[in-house]
């Protein structure tokens, strides 16, 4: 069974171009539009490597990542953060511990590609 790979995103367009991508890599796309959802499969069947959007309503990316801390052994999981803007240091300091990397947005299906392999294998 091919390695899970959770997509946590609001854009229905990023959603439908990860799934797939990420098929087409080889690995299973788990898609939600929802951080709250995501913090759902987190806990019941964690995913391999989490690709996670910042910008989101209820929940935004940053409140997803602390409610993560939350869950046993869901700092294990990497997340890779999604973002069409340059974050600053200042502001993701205090989750550096909860991010493996940072994904600018558009993400080449190459980078993309190596970013899961690096993480997942």
């Amino acid at each position: 069974m091919a390695k899970e790979i959770l997509i946590i995103d609001d854009d229905e367009k990023i959603l439908r171009i990860f799934n797939l991508l990420i098929k087409s890599f080889g690995y299973s796309p788990v898609l939600v539009d929802d951080p709250r959802v995501g913090l759902e499969i987190l806990q019941k069947n964690p995913p391999s490597l989490i690709f996670l959007d910042l910008m989101m309503s209820p929940m935004d990316g940053l409140q997803f990542l602390e409610e993560r801390r939350k869950i046993p052994g869901a700092l294990k999981v990497p997340v890779v953060i999604l973002s069409a803007l340059k974050l600053n240091d200042e502001e993701l300091a205090p989750y550096a511990d909860s991010i493996a990397e940072i994904a600018i947005k558009p993400v080449e299906p190459a980078r993309l590609k190596e970013i899961i392999v690096g993480y997942v294998g």
